[in-house]
């Protein structure tokens, strides 16, 4: 049995969410030693519920085999609490998840200023602009964006990121296999490329609507301060809101401005002590002090510009990028391992060569062949056999054509 087999038993047991992760390692030294503990003496320790307790008895350690192929399979890393990539501020908390399931690079946040930034997933025309704009100006500045990698306001702020070349991380409430929300697939697949997904539920669970407001902890936790550009009065950028008081981490809110109910909470949070957003300075000049190291202002970024008076700008264009970005991951990926074209060194005829310069690394079929390159049916069969003679292609079962 591996070490992170018994980390993959214990989130298990303790379930997803468990308030008390730091209590339950002020005594114990590793999950190993808690599974090899009896009853008893889980519950000698004070540190259990009765309920935990039960599913650790209930929960078959064998079962993680299955985890950990299902991670293997999806290309899925298992970060434990213990590692050095886990997120620092993370793990400062009551509540922090014993495993994490991370596709790309998580160990950003620790290198950076990692901060939220939060809102509706139905907003008004302005508040994807606000976002994507303070996003871009505050990556540029040394910070990573967080966020819940849904529709509306996570979506603006993981691109404004993402169109600087910079980072940023989105936190998942489900696991990384699930189907849940199809439409922004093509977002969360290049985040993974720069920067990181994330997620405490492991692959194939299902979008569950309990799971949200638990993983909104996490989006709190593993960041400095939180952002919510637009929310309802009751909302799950307010329930992130409510995390990152408790977790003593500082909250932001941009105003409302006459925008009506879709950002009533954001007026009560700066009524509650929120410091107002106007500008990205607002939130930039929070931590200058703080992270000095880390901070770079940069002149070619206006840290100045109003976010509250911005119209809904280059956000469908922004979408566009993206997917345009994900269709090259795609076609990087279908490309991968497959044969290149390699220089012509035996006496083939101009036909040969004029069909072989029409071959990309796709298979082609004799239609498309025949699109590509203009001659006789007769001449291009007798190409493609010429060529397959000497190897430079292969006829595939399908009855396509490959570079060999």
């Amino acid at each position: 049995m591996r070490d992170v087999n018994y980390f993959l038993w214990l989130q298990k047991a303790l379930g997803p969410g468990a308030r008390n992760t730091r209590d339950i390692f002020e005594v114990y030294s590793s999950p190993e030693e808690i599974y090899r503990a009896t009853d008893t003496e889980r519950r000698v320790s004070g540190v259990f519920t009765s309920s935990q307790i039960d599913r650790m008895s209930a929960t078959d350690i064998e079962k993680t085999y299955e985890v950990i192929r299902d991670c293997g399979a999806l290309g899925v890393d298992i970060l434990t609490f213990q590692d050095d990539d886990y997120p620092k501020l993370l793990s400062e908390t009551a509540d922090f998840p014993v495993v994490l399931y991370v596709k790309g690079d998580i160990s950003v946040v620790n290198r950076k200023i990692p901060l939220a930034i939060v809102g509706t997933r139905e907003p008004a025309p302005r508040s994807p602009a606000a976002a994507s704009k303070l996003s871009r100006a505050v990556s540029e500045c040394g910070f990573v964006v967080v966020s819940g990698g849904a529709l509306g306001v996570d979506a603006a702020a993981h691109t404004g990121a993402l169109l600087v070349g910079q980072p940023t991380v989105a936190v998942l409430g489900c696991g990384h296999g699930s189907k849940y929300l199809k439409e922004n697939r093509p977002l969360r697949d290049v985040i993974t490329t720069c920067g990181a997904t994330v997620t405490e539920y492991p692959p194939m669970t299902d979008s569950n609507k309990g799971y949200f407001p638990v993983r909104n902890r996490l989006i709190s936790g593993m960041s400095v301060g939180t952002v919510v550009i637009e929310a309802q009065d009751k909302s799950g950028s307010l329930i992130t809101a409510r995390h990152a008081t408790e977790q003593s981490r500082d909250i932001f809110a941009m105003p409302a401005l006459e925008l009506g109910s879709s950002s009533i909470g954001c007026d009560r949070l700066i009524e509650d002590g929120a410091k107002a957003v106007y500008c990205p300075f607002d939130v930039v000049e929070q931590y200058l002090g703080s992270f000095p190291e880390k901070i770079t202002i940069n002149e070619s970024v206006n840290l100045f510009e109003d976010l509250t008076c911005l119209e809904n700008g280059t956000v469908l264009e922004d979408s566009e990028e993206i997917n345009r970005r994900h269709e090259l991951l795609e076609e990087e990926r279908r490309n991968k391992g497959r044969p290149e074209k390699r220089e012509i060194t035996d006496p083939l005829t101009d036909e040969a060569i004029r069909v072989y310069a029409a071959f990309e690394r796709n298979p082609l079929s004799i239609k498309q062949l025949s699109e590509r390159v203009i001659m006789p049916t007769s001449s291009l069969l007798g190409a493609l056999t010429e060529l397959e003679l000497y190897g430079y292609i292969e006829l595939l079962p399908d009855t396509n054509y490959s570079i060999k």
